[in-house]
């Protein structure tokens, strides 16, 4: 292909049909090349205004491609390329990432019902990878590749949590993030931001079950 008549070709086309060229060449892009090409063009945009019920639907769609083994790609582990992480792993990891960030967003918006929806099917799948079920393959995966600011996400889990849920949910669904933040060295602060976020009530159901159970909240 001749690069030179191409590049004529396209500077006599019209603003949508370079788009959707642009956009048929970023679906056939890796996740490298895609950001080698667009990363500066993007950039950090201002936040936008997500619609939860569409956000729901897209987390509903991720979990259902998740379970399904469509970001499940094994390979023969040796030790030459152990290292080495398919592409579909981290597409799942970039994908996650850019959901959780829209779940922040529910929150930032008062949307606390869509939040906890979409918050609690990504932690859930977030356990089911940490589990090392089939979802995404590698030798060296984990936690750790979450895009973005995960002690954000916990903390606006739980102040939608705060905001929609009684105590007795509130803590159903705090206590197994207390618990995979002690694994993690207590990185994602997670009972900190949640006795900011509960009220009274909820406060006070939480720690008596962090007494009864033992859940160790911090360093010792």
């Amino acid at each position: 292909m001749d690069k030179t008549q191409l590049f004529e070709f396209l500077s006599t086309q019209d603003v949508p049909f370079l788009l959707d060229l642009l956009s048929k060449a970023y679906d056939q892009m890796s996740l490298d090349q895609r950001r080698q090409v667009f990363g500066n063009l993007v950039g950090k945009p201002p936040p936008e205004s997500v619609d939860g019920e569409v956000l729901l639907g897209e987390v509903e769609n991720f979990r259902r491609e998740s379970l399904a083994g469509a970001y499940y790609e094994p390979f023969d582990v040796n030790s030459k390329n152990w290292t080495y992480i398919p592409e579909e792993t981290r597409e799942w990891f970039e994908r996650l990432g850019d959901l959780l960030n829209a779940s922040c967003r529910l929150t930032a918006q008062r949307d606390h019902l869509h939040a906890v929806a979409c918050f609690g099917i990504l932690y859930e799948l977030i356990g089911t990878m940490e589990r090392g079920e089939e979802i995404v393959f590698g030798d060296e995966i984990g936690s750790w590749m979450i895009p973005g600011d995960e002690k954000q996400y916990v903390a606006s889990y739980v102040t939608s949590l705060a905001a929609t849920a009684t105590p007795e949910e509130f803590t159903a669904a705090a206590l197994p993030l207390l618990q995979r933040d002690r694994w993690q060295s207590f990185a994602t602060q997670a009972y900190p931001a949640a006795v900011q976020a509960a009220n009274e009530a909820q406060r006070t159901h939480l720690e008596a079950e962090i007494e009864r159970q033992n859940v160790q909240t911090g360093p010792k």
